[in-house]
């Protein structure tokens, strides 16, 4: 499958394309001053108001650190984890490293840890550059039952 890698907290971690709708430079954003820890609050895109979420603190429990490889990832989420149709969620991305072909069904991999508060944390495998783990997006915001009220829009 075709991966963006990430690094978070110092790993290495990979998205899966298909859940990704585009990458975009760091912009400004609406803060939430409420909320969960991991909401940052709302950031204009394309005319359309949309959720932004920090995955360090997803990820770490950490606030994400900006620097020159930050990014936000829009993933296209479905419509059974909020109420109507399919909306997008910014991630900032502490450091965006690059795309990349994995197979994370191979012999050797590790099928990751099951346990409540961590339905993202996907298979780790080891490649030339030490070992990534696929992060589930679906997963990544499926774990709170809070995020599911952000509200949904429709495609424009």
């Amino acid at each position: 499958m075709q991966v963006l890698f990430l690094m978070v907290g110092g790993r290495r971690f990979a998205l899966d394309c298909r859940e990704i709708s585009e990458v975009l430079p760091v912009v400004d954003h609406r803060p939430a001053g409420t909320g969960p820890k991991w909401l940052l609050g709302l950031f204009n895109l394309h005319g359309a108001l949309v959720p932004l979420v920090d995955l360090s603190v997803i990820v770490d429990n950490t606030p994400a650190s900006l620097r020159l490889g930050s990014r936000i990832v829009v993933l296209s989420l479905e419509a059974e984890l909020f109420e109507g149709s399919a909306t997008k969620v910014g991630l900032l991305v502490p450091e965006v490293l690059g795309l990349g072909d994995r197979d994370f069904s191979q012999t050797g991999t590790h099928e990751g840890f099951s346990f409540a508060g961590a339905p993202h944390l996907g298979p780790t495998i080891a490649d030339a550059n030490g070992m990534v783990q696929l992060l589930r997006c679906r997963r990544l915001l499926e774990g709170d039952a809070a995020l599911r009220q952000l509200p949904a829009r429709a495609e424009p």
